[in-house]
């Protein structure tokens, strides 16, 4: 069946977290910390969903920050917590992102940018990208009070755009996020990014691509009306 929406994780997939290596080089000694940090912040997320103690991404994504200073005996200064924070709010897209975004515009696909960052953070991020035109809407997960993968996490979109489930079709480069979704009764796509993969724990979407190019021909193809 076609579909008409298309709602888009946001950090990773749209958005390039690299703009941060060399930041958190500068903080901790080594860009590897990055990703040790995202780790953490989306662990403490599935913690805070799982106990029903909801805690603002920007708050968890802090304290993660300090803990990561801790554990390398180098505590940050809140100029050096805000530097990560700018850095944030002013990540680039992906090369790939916009010519595929504009494809499916043009291709008649309502698109719709679903995160676990606060509103105030990918409303920023969004500006200072220039992606704000391309999206009909852009949400948070906070309205929900918890982060995906939860179901209640994605029905912040189904309930923004007064459709069902299966009319929408998540797009995501983390297999966790590809997995909520179609458990949550979405339809799903996998943007491989660098060394990403699919775990076999969780489901295999429907649409599999190399970057968001590969993946928006497959929805052309597929969902197209």
């Amino acid at each position: 069946m076609p579909t008409t929406h298309l709602v888009f994780d946001v950090n990773e997939t749209l958005l390039d977290l690299s703009a941060l290596d060399p930041v958190f080089t500068d903080l901790f000694g080594s860009a590897d910390t990055r990703t040790q940090w995202f780790a953490s912040v989306l662990h403490w997320s599935t913690i805070t969903t799982l106990t029903g103690r909801f805690i603002d991404f920007s708050t968890l994504a802090g304290h993660c920050l300090d803990q990561l200073g801790e554990r390398h005996g180098r505590p940050l200064s809140d100029e050096q917590r805000q530097r990560v924070f700018d850095t944030v709010a002013t990540l680039a897209p992906h090369d790939d992102v916009v010519d595929a975004l504009s494809r499916l515009r043009d291709a008649g696909f309502r698109l719709t940018a679903l995160t676990n960052s606060a509103q105030a953070t990918v409303d920023a991020q969004f500006a200072n990208s220039g992606l704000t035109s391309l999206f009909d809407h852009v949400l948070s997960v906070e309205a929900a009070g918890c982060y995906k993968p939860h179901p209640n996490a994605y029905a912040v979109a189904t309930g923004t755009l007064a459709a069902r489930p299966h009319d929408l079709r998540l797009i995501a480069c983390h297999d966790w996020d590809v997995t909520g979704a179609l458990r949550a009764g979405l339809k799903a796509a996998f943007v491989a990014r660098g060394d990403t993969s699919i775990n076999a724990a969780g489901e295999r979407p429907d649409i599999v691509g190399d970057g968001l190019n590969a993946v928006a021909e497959h929805i052309i193809a597929t969902d197209h009306t």
